[in-house]
């Protein structure tokens, strides 16, 4: 049984630990010092801000997260509250257990646009599980296709 909450800062490094198994999947590059100090500290950014959230364990670890960040061209155009969601992943261990899911469930429910970067190489479906859930396609080009959910109002 997992237990779903928001992130606190201290969660950092268990979110990081899942992000490096599921690096290849994204893709994710951290194969130098400096990529994984930059993407370790897009992730500090991220539990400081509202609408990250983690799957934990029975014994306390993170298996699986979600992160959010103020999504700044959306908030300047449309003057809402939007989140960018940069990176998400469950554990390998802990698939097929709705975790991934629950974690999105999470997110929309604090009910503001949610956007979402999806690299076409990614090797989990992710653009069809987001289009699933009622994500709309709104851009893509060569490397990415970007991803927009709009709360029902």
């Amino acid at each position: 049984m997992l237990e779903y909450r928001g992130v606190v800062s201290s969660d950092a490094d268990g979110i990081f630990a899942v992000m490096e198994e599921v690096a290849p999947e994204i893709p994710l590059r951290l194969d130098t010092p400096e990529a994984r100090e930059v993407i370790f500290n897009r992730v500090v950014q991220c539990c400081r801000s509202e609408g990250s959230c983690v799957a934990v364990d029975n014994v306390g670890r993170i298996v699986g997260f979600l992160l959010a960040e103020p999504d700044e061209m959306e908030r300047f155009h449309h003057d809402n509250q939007a989140l960018h969601l940069p990176y998400g992943g469950v554990a390998k261990s802990m698939r097929k257990q709705g975790a991934f899911c629950r974690l999105i469930e999470m997110v929309m429910s604090c009910q503001v646009p949610l956007t979402a970067t999806v690299k076409r190489t990614n090797q989990c479906g992710m653009g069809a599980r987001l289009m699933k859930i009622g994500f709309a396609k709104i851009t893509c080009n060569d490397q990415e296709e970007q991803f927009r959910w709009q709360p029902c109002r």
